[in-house]
């Protein structure tokens, strides 16, 4: 069997342990998995095509998925969770389509930079890992952000509980473990920008909401992330190329081997 793993250059620096686990991993159960880079969102095309039997596609570009999907070769994740995952906008539609608690959220331009109330909090619709995200007290504030004028930005209403945050690991619609983030002194409560991890036991209400997303994208492995507002998780954010630093770091689960082993089950139950 033959796999394509793609990621980005950036990613693939940042993330090269897990590269190799997975890449060791999938050759200790004969599966050739090989690693390919796309750096942006123009067309992607892989001369290969006819000899790969999947793709793991963590670049976050659902035209990844566009090329492999139309030739009947399977991703992880799958096209509509990678297109709408990492968009933050498209998430926040897609959450009020289903009746999934979200907070009140707009698309920034100049001329509706008053449509929520101050403060608010101000995002990249393509951002990850906590980058591309700002708070802005007032109008002035957000008019000196220094924004992107080639990239889209959402203006978001803040939750009432600022700088901790649940994100829920699922894989193949089941919790692998949730992990409670906190950071003092900023709103941002990433880990990847030194906030603090401790383990969290799912509450049933980010449970029922994740079973109301899976329905509708069927993730293989993604993260949720959940916020607090007035006693009440909300969705904040999907994670479709989701991060384990924090799961290799407070459990004993080895990620990479459980996502190799649920790709293998998969591919040979269509087959």
């Amino acid at each position: 069997m033959k796999g394509l793993l793609v990621y980005t250059k950036e990613d693939a620096v940042v993330n090269r342990w897990f590269i190799g686990q997975l890449i060791e991993i999938s050759a200790d159960r004969g599966i050739e998995l090989s690693l390919c880079l796309q750096n942006d969102n123009a067309d992607f095309a892989f001369d290969d095509a006819e000899n790969i039997d999947f793709c793991i596609n963590r670049s976050r570009y659902d035209v990844v998925n566009k090329f492999f999907e139309c030739r009947g070769i399977p991703c992880f994740n799958n096209g509509k969770t990678v297109g709408i995952a990492n968009d933050k906008y498209k998430t926040y539609l897609l959450c009020k389509s289903l009746g999934v608690p979200v907070m009140d959220t707009c698309l920034y331009t100049p001329e509706n930079a008053c449509v929520l109330d101050f403060p608010c909090v101000v995002k990249s619709v393509s951002g990850h890992g906590g980058s591309e995200v700002y708070w802005a007290e007032n109008k002035e504030e957000l008019g000196a952000l220094p924004l992107d004028d080639n990239k889209q930005y959402i203006l978001q209403k803040p939750c009432s509980d600022k700088g901790v945050d649940v994100r829920v690991y699922v894989m193949g619609g089941e919790v692998i473990c949730a992990v409670k983030r906190s950071s003092e002194g900023n709103f941002r409560s990433n880990y990847s920008l030194g906030g603090k991890a401790e383990l969290f036991d799912a509450t049933k209400e980010q449970r029922e909401i994740i079973s109301i997303l899976q329905k509708e994208l069927h993730t293989d492995y993604a993260g949720f992330d959940f916020i607090l507002h007035k006693g009440n998780w909300v969705l904040n954010e999907i994670e479709d190329a989701v991060g384990s630093r924090m799961v290799y770091t407070l459990l004993n689960i080895d990620v990479a081997e459980k996502y190799v082993k649920y790709i293998e089950h998969n591919i040979k139950f269509k087959q």
